[in-house]
């Protein structure tokens, strides 16, 4: 199995995949290793490459290993959440702290977004913004995104976790925003079960990211791979640095496997 992270990994600069590395994905099922993206991402901010890689994906462990579903037709086979109330505290905390805290949040009722989010995304949205992200109700959240226009993502990564209940964690979603979710569950986390439910061995899975978000799944696989782009923090724990994902890196790696 090849677990991809998307935003600075199989994805350029621009956030657009090159023909070399579409075409390098595509041969590489064709051989029949199992491609998997492992993303920050929900799967509605994926479907723009679903054209360009259609089939060659099997698998997207999203929102950083809390949803699992396959691909390209998207059947929900995993969906892991905490409580509403958990998420009104933590937006209640920070906005006392500091009034420019902004949020997004995807619950069982839908997703909203507060301004400033999108901007924030290497995606469009198609969406409104609305002036407060927990009108959406529900009583199960997926995922709650949180940005500051002073404060950077690493920076709240590094401090907002001692102010959160022991069971929700800080982590990377890989865009210009930090998301709060359960403290057991990360990309690892969510690969693992699916090379269970596969019956993939872990010696036997490829791990390639750039982000704080990819850490553990790079400890984690048989072999983990960092991006020349990556953060050092990432490039610290893998067995191997690729090209950056502005030299087609991943392509690189695939090509290279082939070849073997």
């Amino acid at each position: 199995m090849i677990a991809l992270d998307l935003d600075g990994t199989l994805l350029g600069p621009n956030g657009r995949l090159t023909e070399r590395s579409i075409t390098a994905v595509r041969a590489t099922a064709a051989a029949g290793h199992q491609v998997v993206l492992a993303t920050g991402r929900p799967p509605h901010l994926v479907d723009d490459i679903a054209g360009a890689l259609g089939d060659a994906i099997s698998h997207i462990v999203g929102v950083n290993g809390a949803m699992v579903s396959t691909f390209p037709d998207g059947t929900l086979l995993r969906l892991i959440g905490f409580e509403i109330d958990d998420a009104r505290h933590v937006v209640t905390m920070l906005r006392a702290e500091d009034s420019r805290f902004g949020f997004s949040i995807a619950t069982d009722k839908g997703f909203a977004h507060e301004p400033g989010f999108a901007q924030r995304l290497p995606t469009d949205m198609d969406t409104t913004p609305v002036d407060d992200a927990l009108s959406i109700g529900g009583t199960e959240v997926y995922k709650l995104f949180m940005f500051h226009p002073a404060r950077s993502v690493h920076e709240l990564i590094a401090e907002l976790p001692a102010k959160l209940p022991s069971h929700l964690t800080v982590t990377h979603m890989g865009a210009d925003v930090a998301e709060v979710g359960p403290a057991s569950i990360d990309k690892r986390a969510g690969l693992a079960w699916l090379c269970e439910e596969l019956c993939v061995k872990q010696a036997d899975v490829i791990a390639i990211g750039d982000e704080w978000n990819d850490i553990t799944m790079i400890e984690w696989a048989g072999h983990g791979i960092a991006m020349n782009n990556a953060d050092s923090h990432v490039k610290a724990v893998a067995d191997e640095i690729a090209p950056s994902n502005a030299a087609d890196g991943v392509a690189i790696v695939l090509e290279a496997l082939l070849a073997d």
